[in-house]
């Protein structure tokens, strides 16, 4: 039967083999510095502190993080009692409708944020892509 289709074709393996990148090597842009989300702008921490995120892997810091304090929750949580009425006053349609819109960009960003979750955390991409 081989005979009728002809010789077997060779198999190199010692030439470059062409790959297409995979979607999580995707160039993710990180800041230096993040501030806290409070009042819907990012703001500096009270203290002024900051941590470092560090990729395991290379021991690269990734940004530097604003470190919450007590003042800054107190700024949070009177941000969000501000905030409350107008919200509350929203119907369910509407409140809706804002909700599926953060879902919808947390999806249309899934794979970027699996990258940022692998390289700040250390997990294999595959967990953090297809499991968190």
């Amino acid at each position: 039967m081989r005979a009728a289709l002809g010789p077997t074709p060779a198999v190199e393996f010692g030439s470059a083999w062409d790959y297409a990148p995979a979607p999580e090597t995707t160039k993710v842009e990180i800041a230096d510095r993040y501030g806290l989300f409070i009042g819907g702008e990012f703001v500096e921490p009270a203290s002024g502190k900051r941590f470092a995120s560090v990729n395991p892997a290379s021991e690269a810091t990734l940004s530097e993080i604003a470190e919450a304090g007590g003042a800054d929750v107190d700024r949070a949580v009177a941000a969000a009692r501000e905030a409350l009425p107008a919200w509350a006053a929203l119907p369910g349609r509407e409140r809706g409708k804002y909700l599926f819109r953060i879902a919808r960009r947390i999806q249309e960003r899934a794979r970027e944020l699996a990258v940022l979750e692998t390289m700040d955390g250390g997990k294999p991409i595959k967990e953090s892509r297809d499991v968190d």
